[in-house]
């Protein structure tokens, strides 16, 4: 299992990142201070930023984001109900001035506004948690939302795993994922559903990343709550950073524990809408993600700009910490496979 040590206190420090893997976040998240040859304004047109989040209980999964490409911004709320196999999407793109993402996760807020949606998450980590909101009165085709969850997180019962990893000694990705209680409610038209009573998850994904052109990477997450109560969650990625056997956001989450991995390869034999294989080379990962409702976003002629595929779906197979060995057979959420040439 590979280590993960105490954080630093900001991102860069005299024009130099910080690289490593953090078992808490960093205070000061502060990519643009970085020394480089580029100006600062090009490398903040260039940083990809997002606050994201997974919500999920027995029966739905949330999938939401405040993401700002800069030129433009993304407002997202992803709905399924995992019995019936129906998604909803709430979705806008707005003006870049329109959102503001987040630095740093304690005392902040991400927020954006749209004609169909309205988001904000307050950030209030490490010591209290996250509170997310969403709102739409919906269109023709979609009905009014509203979401109010609360990520119940302290550092003695949520496991974080922060990263400072390099695309080159100039370029870097931070994320900050942790795993933590859900408490809160979702309406949808007239139906209202409920987050808690020890069967609700939140997954955090704070994102910013110097990417290398173009952009790509291959992920899943998945989580579970079991019998007993215990919250179990893994993240798993194949990304552009270098070195990945000693850099790498690959984990599980176990209550306030996370076991780190060693670095996964994606294999899609019969494309992307079929089964996923997501292995390491030890054999402690064996993992397959099998798709049961697809999402699809791609941008210009031909797919000539962006490839985006973000399918839903179910997984088996097992992880081995090291400590023990997770089967996740049960256990549901979603992957990504993206490209972004512009």
């Amino acid at each position: 299992m590979l280590p993960h040590d105490d954080p630093p206190h900001e991102l860069v420090t005299n024009g130099t990142y910080n690289f490593g893997t953090y078992r808490a976040p960093i205070p000061s998240v502060n990519p643009l201070d970085a020394a480089t040859r580029e100006p600062r304004w090009f490398r903040n047109l260039r940083l990809k930023e997002w606050e994201a989040f997974q919500i999920g209980n027995d029966d739905w999964f949330i999938c939401g984001a405040v993401y700002s490409a800069k030129v433009l911004g993304l407002l997202q709320v992803a709905v399924v109900h995992w019995p019936t196999g129906k998604i909803r999407r709430w979705v806008e793109r707005v003006p870049a001035w329109k959102l503001s993402v987040a630095s740093g996760l304690d005392a902040t807020r991400s927020t954006g506004s749209g004609k169909l949606l309205d988001m904000a998450v307050e950030n209030r980590l490490p010591s209290d948690g996250i509170a997310i909101r969403a709102d739409s009165d919906g269109t023709d085709e979609l009905p009014p939302l509203r979401l109010d969850v609360a990520g119940q997180a302290s550092p003695e019962n949520t496991a974080h795993l922060v990263i400072c990893h390099p695309f080159s000694e100039s370029r870097a990705l931070y994320s900050n994922k942790a795993v933590m209680a859900a408490e809160g409610t979702m309406i949808i038209g007239d139906q209202k559903i409920d987050f808690g009573s020890g069967r609700s998850f939140l997954i955090l994904d704070d994102h910013k990343g110097d990417y290398p052109f173009p952009m790509k990477y291959d992920w899943v997450t998945g989580a579970h709550i079991e019998s007993d109560g215990r919250r179990v969650a893994f993240n798993l990625t194949h990304n552009q950073i270098q070195d990945p056997d000693r850099f790498n956001e690959n984990a599980v989450f176990i209550n306030e524990q996370v076991s780190r991995l060693g670095a996964v390869t994606f294999d899609r034999p019969d494309g992307v809408n079929q089964t996923w294989a997501i292995r390491d080379t030890t054999g402690a990962v064996d993992v397959r993600f099998h798709p049961d409702i697809s999402s699809e976003l791609h941008v210009g002629p031909g797919r000539s700009l962006a490839e985006y595929f973000g399918p839903y779906g179910r997984f088996e197979g097992t992880i081995d910490t090291g400590d023990e060995v997770i089967d996740v057979a049960g256990f549901r959420g979603m992957g990504e496979k993206k490209l972004i040439r512009s």
